[in-house]
């Protein structure tokens, strides 16, 4: 942490010899600045932290959606296969009872022929 102000370290370290005053002037600004230095340092790490957790939200997002969109997708296969056999049950239900309509007449007609042909 301390690599980027060693050339500053070794000026106040000289300007200390050199100018006391002007060195300890010198070390507050030098001070403000490595504490400046570190909180955005620091920052700079929380923050990459955090979009490396928002990278992996948006891979789960993503992940979850795919996943989604596939149930959706079987969920309107089901429902379209569900109104598909609905539509064949109706037809074949219509065309039965038409077929038992047609069976009654055919048995009324049978059986009024088979009393004609008993009373003769």
């Amino acid at each position: 942490m301390d690599q980027p102000f060693e050339p500053a370290m070794e000026a106040l370290a000289r300007l200390e010899r050199e100018d006391p005053k002007l060195a300890f002037q010198a070390a507050r600004i030098v001070g403000l600045y490595r504490r400046l230095w570190e909180s955005c340092t620091s920052k700079h790490i929380e923050g990459s932290k955090l979009a490396k957790a928002n990278h992996g939200l948006r891979e789960t997002h993503r992940h979850l959606t795919d996943k989604r969109n596939q149930m959706q997708s079987r969920h309107d296969d089901q429902i379209a296969r569900l109104q598909f056999f609905d539509q064949a049950l109706e037809s074949s239900r219509l065309r039965l009872s038409d077929i038992l309509k047609d069976w009654d007449r055919y048995s009324e007609g049978a059986l009024a022929q088979s009393t004609v042909n008993d009373g003769e």
